[in-house]
Order: C-alpha cells, then structure tokens, then sequence
C-alpha cells in the first residue's frame, strides 16, 4: 500500500432529490467557520458531502484522487477544480453511459491498477470523522484483499447487506433485500489491486442484460472465487445516505447538532 488512491464515483442524475440546483454531492449541508472568528465574514464556507469525504481521505493517507462524472455533473469538477484547495490532486473520469458503479469505477482502471483503492461514495456522511483512517489500518494490519467498513442499518432495502458468520467473517452479500434479517451494511471499503484486476477481468467477462451490476454482486464473485475479505465494524459509526429529500434534511440536523457541540466544547476549553 505504498501508493493509496481515493475512487469515488460521481456520475449518477440524483433524480430521488428532485430539480436541485446543483450535483447532491456539492449541495451545501451547513456552513462552518475556518480560522480566526473575528473575520467570521471572510472566512464562513460551505460544508459539502463530497468535501468532508476528501477530508477524511487525505487524513486516511490517500495521496490523490479519482473521480468519475456524468454528463450532468460538470459542476462538480468547477468546484473542486484540480483539488489544490482541498490538499489532494483530483483527476475525472468521464462515463457517458449510465451503466452501474462497477464500470463507473472501471474507467478508472488503466491508472489505479498498481494502486491500493480506498472507495466512499460521495453522496453520503461518514461518522466519525476518522472511520476511514481506521478502516485503511485494519487493512493494512489484516493484508486482504479487501477489507469493508461496517454499519449497523435499520433500512435493509436500501442498502448492500452484508452476512457474518459466528467469527465476524464475511460469507455473503444480498443487495437491497426486500426482507432480511441482516442488520450489518458496507458503507466504504479499502481494496488492492489484486481486486481491481479482478473486477476489471469480471466487467469485461459479463454479458451485457437488462440487469444493473452492483458493486456487491463483484464482491460475492470475488468471495466466492478466492479472494480475501476482511469485515471491520466501524465503533459508534453512522452512514448517512443524502440521496433523498427526508435522509438529506437528517444529514444537515446531525450535521448542525455536531457543530453546535463542537462549538459548545471549544467554549467551555477557553
């Protein structure tokens, strides 16, 4: 894991928020103050998903970025622009065709082949703010071939379910399943090389149906050829998906929650 690339996939419409006026993933969810408070109007910016994702992808170790975007998110690359103000290079990659995340992150493939992945999706909030720093170091300690970070889920069909056995091991995925009793979901993941061949020899292998390939049906084919998987269930961790109208206005309530306790600790320190 010499060299650690963040992938985060950001080519899909957002149709579930409706008209926005922008990309989800850049849709601010509050604003915060950086620096001296005294300059409170030079310095308020605005807190977006995808920001806090490179936040915490940089903290983790992630040297430089790949994103891929649609036809509709050229915003996306206006705001970032070449990652300089975020403290990682960013490079696009652009997927015309709406096939499904797998071959969204494949475009990526010839220039993150030799790499190790860390992978969120951008559209989403991860807490704590260190859960990926974590996730990479149970990686590297456990030398899988992947290793998923693991969240506690009260909505199953939303979301890639993950099956352990009685030693935490993984031993199956069921995506979205109308009913289960699963109670564990993948929220970001870490991966070596080793499956980013996989995956690309998978994809290219695939015939082309009328069914969408999810992430999790590579990861069941990947399981179930060989290759190793590590679960790390991520202490006190929350995901937050803010795809729709109801999960993103919860996002911007934690999100607000969080910082009026921030700002409440900072006061009581002085």
């Amino acid at each position: 894991m010499n060299n650690l690339i963040g992938l985060f996939p950001a080519a899909g419409r957002g149709s579930r928020l409706g008209n926005i006026p922008c990309s989800k993933e850049i849709m601010p969810l509050g604003f915060q103050f950086s620096g001296n408070k005294k300059l409170s109007e030079e310095i308020w910016h605005p807190v977006t998903a995808i920001e806090a994702h490179l936040a915490a992808f940089r903290s983790a170790g992630v040297q430089q970025v790949g994103i891929v975007i649609g036809p509709t998110k050229w915003d996306i690359m206006r705001y970032l622009s070449n990652g300089e103000d975020f403290g990682l290079p960013i490079a696009y990659f652009y997927q015309e065709h709406l096939r499904g995340m797998p071959y969204a992150l494949d475009l990526a493939f010839s220039w993150v082949q030799d790499s190790a992945i860390l992978f969120s999706m951008p559209d989403t909030l991860i807490t704590p703010d260190d859960a990926m720093a974590k996730l990479v170091a149970h990686h590297r300690l456990n030398k899988a071939d992947v290793t998923l970070g693991l969240f506690p889920t009260d909505n199953p069909h939303k979301f890639g379910m993950v099956e352990l056995d009685s030693e935490g091991d993984i031993v199956n995925f069921v995506d979205k399943p109308e009913y289960t009793n699963l109670e564990m979901m993948w929220g970001c993941a870490v991966w070596s090389a080793k499956f980013t061949h996989f995956m690309h020899k998978f994809l290219s292998e695939l015939s082309i149906t009328g069914t969408e390939i999810v992430l999790s049906d590579v990861f069941l084919a990947a399981l179930k050829q060989g290759l190793s998987f590590t679960a790390f269930p991520i202490k006190n961790g929350k995901y937050h998906d803010i795809g729709t109208p109801e999960s993103f206005q919860t996002a911007v309530y934690q999100l607000a929650l969080q910082q009026m306790t921030d700002d409440i600790a900072g006061n009581s320190s002085r």
